[in-house]
C-alpha cells in the first residue's frame, strides 16, 4: 500500500502539462548546488522502463526496448533545456558497451560539448553525453559522495577501486584527502585529474595517483607492498573479466574473493565501502558475501556500520537496486 500510494503520487508530478516537460518537482530542481539528478525514474514515477536524467541544460533519456509503451518524452520547451539525448537500453546492460556498442544520439536541440561540467553538492564533475551509455558519473551515488567528503580530511588516504572517472576520488580530494584511483580502462582514468583541477585541487605529485590495471591483480600487489588506506572503496561492475586467470567473474559469485583481497589494505579502524548495482542481488546476500570475504581475510571483528538508502530521485518499486554497505575494519 505504501509503495502504491507513492507510485500514484509521483506519477501525477512527472507528466506533460501543456506540452512542457515538468520532471522532478522536489528540491533538486531548485538546488543551486546541484544540477545533475534523475527527473524520471521508471515505474516509481509511473513510467516503467523510462528514465530521464538531467545534466545541467541537457537531458539524457533512456528507454528499455523490451518495455511496451513510451514515457514522457522531454522537449526543449520547458525553458531550461538546451538539448535532449536518447539511449535505447537493454535489460542486460553488460552487452551494451561491448557486444552492441550502443551509443546515445541527439534527439533534439543543440549538441553538448565533449565534456559538460555539472555540479553536485557544490562539487564540479565532467560528464560526456555522446560517446557511451555511461556519462561518467553515477547519479544514484550522490548521498555516498556527500558522506565520503564528511569522512575525509588532510590525513585521509583513499583507495578507489573500479574508479571509472574517479567521482569518489574527486570528492575525497576536495576535502584534502590523498587518493589512488584504480581502473582497467585508461580512458576513464584520464578524466580524473582534469576534474580535480576544476575543483581547485592543484597538488598532484605525492597526493594523487591513477593506476591503470586489473583490480584483482593490483589489490594483491598493493597488499604485498604493505600499502594501507583509511578508506577502501569497492564499486565493481556487476560482471567483468579479472583475476590471475582473467576469468569472467560476477558480483553474485565472486564478491567475497574481492573483499578478501581488499580487506588487508584497510588501516586498523578504517572503512571498507562495498557497493553494487546488481539489481537482482538481494541486500542480505550481498552483505553475507562481503562478511565472508572479511572473515576469509582474518577480519573476524569487522562490523557493518552504515547502510544507505537510494536518493529521493531514485526510489524503487520492490527491492532497492543499488546496495551500499560500509564496514568498520578493526
Amino acid at each position: 500500500p505504501d509503495d502504491l500510494a507513492n507510485y500514484a503520487y509521483r506519477r501525477d508530478y512527472a507528466s506533460f502539462v501543456k506540452g512542457s516537460f515538468l520532471g522532478r518537482q522536489n528540491g533538486l530542481a531548485s538546488n543551486g548546488l546541484t544540477n545533475a539528478y534523475r527527473e524520471i525514474n521508471g515505474a516509481t514515477d509511473g513510467f516503467p522502463g523510462w528514465i530521464v536524467d538531467r545534466y545541467d541544460k541537457w537531458l539524457f533519456v533512456q528507454h528499455q526496448e523490451e518495455e511496451v509503451g513510451r514515457g514522457p518524452l522531454p522537449s526543449l520547451h520547458d525553458g531550461y533545456t538546451t538539448g535532449v539525448y536518447y539511449l535505447p537500453t537493454k535489460a542486460d546492460r553488460s552487452v551494451m558497451g561491448t557486444i552492441e556498442k550502443v551509443t546515445p544520439t541527439l534527439l533534439e536541440g543543440q549538441p553538448a560539448p565533449d565534456f559538460v561540467p555539472v555540479m553536485e553538492n557544490g562539487i564540479t564533475y565532467h560528464i560526456n553525453l555522446g560517446e557511451s551509455f555511461s556519462t561518467g558519473i553515477f547519479l544514484d551515488q550522490r548521498l555516498q559522495r556527500a558522506w565520503l567528503k564528511e569522512c575525509c580530511n588532510e590525513d585521509t588516504r583513499v583507495l578507489n577501486c573500479f574508479a571509472h572517472t574517479g567521482a569518489f576520488s574527486v570528492v575525497a580530494a576536495t576535502a584534502g584527502a590523498k587518493t589512488v584511483s584504480l581502473d582497467l580502462d585508461k580512458k576513464w582514468l584520464d578524466r580524473v585529474r582534469p576534474q580535480m583541477e576544476a575543483n581547485g585541487v592543484s597538488e598532484w605529485e605525492g597526493h594523487h595517483d591513477c593506476i591503470y590495471g586489473d583490480c584483482f591483480d593490483w589489490l594483491a600487489r598493493l597488499a604485498k607492498r604493505g600499502e594501507q588506506f583509511d578508506i577502501v572503496i569497492l564499486d565493481p561492475p556487476s560482471t567483468s573479466v579479472g583475476g590471475k586467470k582473467k576469468k569472467r567473474w560476477s558480483v553474485k559469485n565472486d564478491m567475497a574473493e574481492l573483499v578478501a583481497l581488499a580487506a588487508p589494505l584497510v588501516k586498523s579502524d578504517g572503512l571498507l565501502f562495498t557497493t553494487t548495482n546488481s539489481a537482482s542481488l538481494p541486500a542480505d546476500k550481498f552483505a553475507a558475501m562481503c562478511k565472508k570475504g572479511l572473515m576469509d581475510a582474518g577480519k573476524v571483528d569487522a562490523r557493518l556500520e552504515r547502510v544507505t538508502p537510494m536518493p529521493s530521485d531514485f526510489l524503487s518499486v520492490g527491492m532497492q537496486p543499488v546496495k551500499n554497505l560500509v564496514w568498520r575494519v578493526p
